[in-house]
């Protein structure tokens, strides 16, 4: 089952760089054959990717031509010591020309077989022998597992489904044209890329950042339709004082990977609201290929907090600790999710990617939420988010939902188990802080504050709770 059929738009426009380079879709077909026949059957590719024509081209002719792929940040150490490369033994790496030059003394036993937009793709001596799942297409780290072995195994089933599922809900057409915001390897940005070119749409890719003024004249001059961030994003964009308003062409605005603070919420959709245009709160996960439950438009800002309903052709259900589905409205669980977008399940080793579908169409997602009377769904927290300080067992995110309540803004709270860090914007009064340590059994002393500034965040935005200090 192939994502994209290039054929279908010919001569549509696919792909409009920050440098004016244009591609259609036939030009597009042409790189991904080009990249595809320099790859034997049934081999591993193991794509160092950026938001560049290198990037999106290796990871297109992969899906286009059935060729499995692993699909890291280019920001990660390429060498043979790398986790993943150590662990799978990839039969092809696809790297930016610079990084290889530099490391070439550790690449002993690899070829250059082939280059283009600065990339290189090496066949590796030596790789080692595992099979490949017939339904495998594709491997992507999870949010926390950048620096283990740990990867997604997905389907083209489950790309296939939840790109259809996003473009038939946000109602994509050939006139749309996304911004690369997000990076290519991170799910998110992924599904960004998958629905534009399956509806016929075009992607505007830059690597430039939203703080960049620069960005935001691109997103005027290429007619953007589509834009998407994670709530550092949004954060941002009202920091800078981002008028949405000026940007004629956009028509389309989506939040996920991660908590939507209420009132980023209610100001980003009083914003769409008044200029016309549709403010998307958005949930998912990696393990179901991107997309979870999407808040429509229209219910935005008589819905804060809430992620919304099920994805079309999947089912959300909440169960206790003991497997019992909830059905009391407001009453919190944990979040499970069915559909053909939910992945194979994991692969630890290089002997996993042999593995069939392990969750078959089920995933357990470790988030906890509630629904309200109308159904809608509300994200409270993780289950493992766990603190233990003097032998005291914490929930972080119980911590984060009493302490954004206490001072009236969103809170972000990390701990080493030692003490318990919260990091926020407001002047924080000392009888605050003995409100929340209160709350928990805590003494103070072991809340220690910390601008917001500082929260440790990994490249796609999100908040890194893997922090060491």
């Amino acid at each position: 089952m192939s994502l994209f059929n290039l054929k279908k738009y010919k001569d549509l426009p696919a792909v409009i760089t920050d440098q004016g380079d244009c591609y259609s879709y036939h030009d597009l077909d042409q790189l991904q054959k080009e990249f595809a026949s320099y790859i034997r059957p049934d081999q591993l590719v193991c794509i160092f990717a950026d938001n560049n024509m290198a990037g999106l081209t290796a990871c297109l002719s992969c899906l286009v031509s059935g060729t499995v792929s692993i699909l890291i940040s280019a920001g990660n150490q390429p060498g043979p010591d790398n986790p993943i490369i150590k662990e799978y033994q990839p039969e092809y790496i696809w790297l930016p020309l610079e990084q290889y030059e530099k490391a070439a003394g550790g690449w002993f036993g690899s070829r250059t077989i082939f280059t283009s937009f600065g990339y290189v793709l090496l066949e590796c001596a030596g790789a080692g022998y595992r099979n490949l799942h017939p339904d495998l297409a594709l491997l992507l780290p999870t949010s926390g597992s950048t620096g283990n072995p740990r990867l997604v195994r997905l389907s083209h089933q489950n790309l296939h489904a939840n790109t259809v599922s996003i473009c038939e809900y946000m109602k994509l057409t050939r006139d749309d044209r996304a911004v690369t915001s997000l990076p290519l390897t991170y799910t998110y940005g992924l599904s960004v890329v998958n629905t534009i070119l399956y509806s016929g749409g075009s992607l505007f890719l830059t690597k430039r950042s939203i703080v960049s003024q620069l960005f935001w004249e691109y997103m005027e001059q290429y007619g953007v339709t589509v834009l998407s961030g994670v709530p550092y994003i949004y954060q941002c964009m009202k920091k800078l004082n981002v008028n949405i308003s000026s940007l004629r062409k956009l028509r389309i605005l989506t939040q996920a990977g991660g908590k939507l603070s209420e009132e980023l919420q209610m100001h980003w959709g009083e914003c769409a609201e008044r200029t016309g245009k549709q403010f998307f709160v958005m949930y998912g996960q990696t393990e179901a290929t991107a997309r979870i439950a999407y808040l429509p438009w229209q219910d935005c800002l008589r819905k804060p907090g809430s992620v919304g309903i099920a994805i079309p052709g999947s089912e959300l259900a909440l169960v206790d600790r003991q497997g019992n589905r909830i059905i009391e409205s407001n009453c919190e669980g944990e979040i499970i999710c069915r559909g053909g977008h939910v992945s194979m399940g994991y692969a630890v080793r290089k002997e996993d990617l042999a593995l069939g579908d392990v969750n078959q169409g089920c995933l357990h997602t470790g988030d906890t939420g509630h629904f309200d009377d109308d159904g809608y769904l509300y994200i409270d927290g993780r289950m493992n988010r766990f603190a233990k300080i003097y032998g005291k067992r914490i929930d972080l995110g119980s911590v984060e939902r009493a302490a954004s309540r206490i001072w009236g803004q969103e809170t972000t709270v990390l701990s080493d188990d030692r003490r318990i860090y919260l990091y926020a914007d407001a002047d924080i009064r000392k009888n605050d802080l003995t409100e929340l340590a209160g709350k928990f059994g805590l003494g103070q002393e072991v809340l220690e504050i910390r601008s917001s500034e500082e929260i440790p965040r990994r490249c796609n935005g999100k908040v890194d709770y893997r922090m060491r200090f």
